[in-house]
């Protein structure tokens, strides 16, 4: 039975629902400390969305018979997470004129290692058992 790219990453909507139960649980604490909640919110969302994307684009690359398939996706999905994040960011800094909220920046930072690393397990473990059967 062939698995939908979906499930395989559903270990990742566990932390995403994780981090946003937390961020609106402690939503007064975190702007007593500075963080701008909304943002985290937002930022939450836009990089689980970015690594779905990313990860059903490395499916098929691993899928393909061509290495070069897995690079092409490899690629395009680093520049797609580029483009948005670095758009996104400049449409924040703009929006709010110039004045940056260092803390949920670097939070939001934490946030993509989290799903990075997590999207790189489920990969591997894809590719160990394609290279398995």
């Amino acid at each position: 039975m062939i698995e939908s790219p979906s499930r395989k990453f559903l270990p990742v909507a566990i932390p995403c629902i994780i981090i946003m139960f937390l961020i609106v649980v402690f939503k007064n604490p975190l702007a007593s400390f500075g963080f701008d909640v909304n943002f985290l919110l937002f930022a939450n969302l836009l990089l689980y969305f970015l690594s779905y994307l990313s990860f059903i684009i490395l499916i098929k690359g691993i899928s393909s018979k061509s290495s070069h398939a897995f690079v092409r996706g490899l690629y395009s999905s680093l520049l797609i997470k580029m483009v948005v994040i670095i758009g996104a960011l400049f449409i924040y800094i703009y929006a709010f004129g110039g004045k940056v909220n260092t803390p949920a920046l670097f939070t939001a930072m934490v946030i993509y290692l989290i799903y990075t690393s997590i999207e790189v397990i489920q990969l591997m473990k894809i590719a160990r058992k394609k290279t398995d059967a």
